[in-house]
């Protein structure tokens, strides 16, 4: 997998759950970040007209240049893949689409995953859930439940305003059992969960001491610090969230297929995972996975004979649970060679999956 892909983050939920509250937070907290963003809606996000540089485009597709570099699209869902991969052209860092209230989750994820532009990687389904009227919500539309089972990551927004918050959050597990589940008030994710650490450190080196005018992402922040201030309690109540958690794990050499089944089945909690794996029969790969979906590629300049490391990203994360997912993962040192194993690792390599449907109806 290339490193210069760009993770296209699908962002779902029925309407008024707060799917463009969540996309504005994401643009406010990001940093240097360069973000593209794909809507259906444009109306939808609550971008201000000031802080938008310029525009262009027609018909079904138009397309706002933001101020630092991003890029906002509206598009219909058979422009999709089309809109992507010019984006993926730009050298962003993350695309979020976000979806209509009443889209088909599973149809846009599978146009990301299946999209055949080498620069485009799947970043997750993240479910925007209104806690506060979830149960009826899925009563009225049992179709969300069948969202919930496909999502990466659960947010489980306005979790203030349920009654019951942990009948709310029953309901998600009952749906999405092995999903990250966070409890957030005005959407607030973490913004780590989705753009690398390391992405936001070589953004802010690269334009640090630039002359510059005032990007998005600092004017939506400088907007929340004087909201913040009209309202005491505001600052605090607004960026209430679960606990954001890294469990890295470094170890020898693990089994192939342990590990495939371990990274097609995270623990609990877990949103991302990314390092390197060392096979028992020395192959070293870098691995990438999101939720149940899991990519990986022959380390360039492998290092032979390096430790694996993983490290695994999310919310509520018990680390010696992982720790015990991953040593259990350990190469038996008087095994026998099994040529073969390696391969339930590099199935899930570019080359391997490019014919292939990843998702299922």
């Amino acid at each position: 997998m290339s490193s210069r892909a760009v993770p296209v983050v699908v962002v779902a939920g029925y309407l008024g759950a707060g799917k463009s509250t969540l996309l504005n937070h994401l643009l406010s907290g990001a940093g240097d970040a360069r973000i593209g963003v794909v809507v259906n809606d444009f109306g939808a996000v609550n971008i201000d007209a000031m802080l938008v540089s310029g525009a262009s485009g027609s018909g079904a597709v138009r397309t706002v240049s933001l101020s630092n570099g991003c890029v906002c699209c509206t598009v219909d869902d058979d422009e999709l893949e089309d809109v992507l991969g010019a984006l993926a052209a730009r050298d962003l860092d993350l695309v979020v689409v976000e979806a209509s209230g009443l889209a088909e989750p599973a149809a846009m994820v599978r146009r990301v995953v299946l999209a055949r532009d080498p620069r485009i990687e799947y970043g997750g389904l993240v479910y925007v859930a209104d806690a506060a009227h979830l149960a009826g919500t899925m009563e009225r539309h049992p179709s969300l439940r069948h969202h919930l089972a496909l999502a990466d990551l659960v947010v489980l927004n306005k979790i203030d305003l349920a009654g019951d918050p942990g009948a709310a959050r029953a309901l998600v597990r009952e749906h999405a059992p092995s999903a990250p589940v966070v409890g957030t008030v005005d959407a607030v994710v973490p913004v780590e969960l989705l753009i690398d650490a390391e992405v936001l450190a070589r953004r802010a080196a690269q334009r640090r001491d630039s002359p510059r005018q005032l990007t998005l992402d600092e004017a939506l922040r400088e907007h929340d610090h004087d909201h913040a201030h009209g309202h005491a309690t505001g600052e605090a109540h607004g960026h209430l969230h679960d606990e954001y958690v890294a469990v890295t794990v470094e170890t020898g050499r693990l089994d192939a297929r342990a590990t495939a089944d371990l990274l097609a089945d995270p623990p609990r909690g877990v949103f991302r995972t990314k390092g390197f794996v060392t096979a028992a029969d020395g192959t070293r790969l870098e691995v990438h996975a999101v939720g149940r979906h899991v990519r990986t590629a022959p380390e360039r300049g492998g290092r032979g004979g390096a430790a694996s490391v993983l490290v695994f990203l999310g919310i509520g994360l018990d680390e010696e649970a992982v720790n015990t997912r991953v040593q259990a993962c350990l190469a038996a040192p008087d095994a026998p060679a099994d040529p073969q194993a390696v391969l339930s690792l590099l199935r899930y390599s570019a080359a391997a999956q490019s014919d292939s449907a990843i998702l299922e109806d």
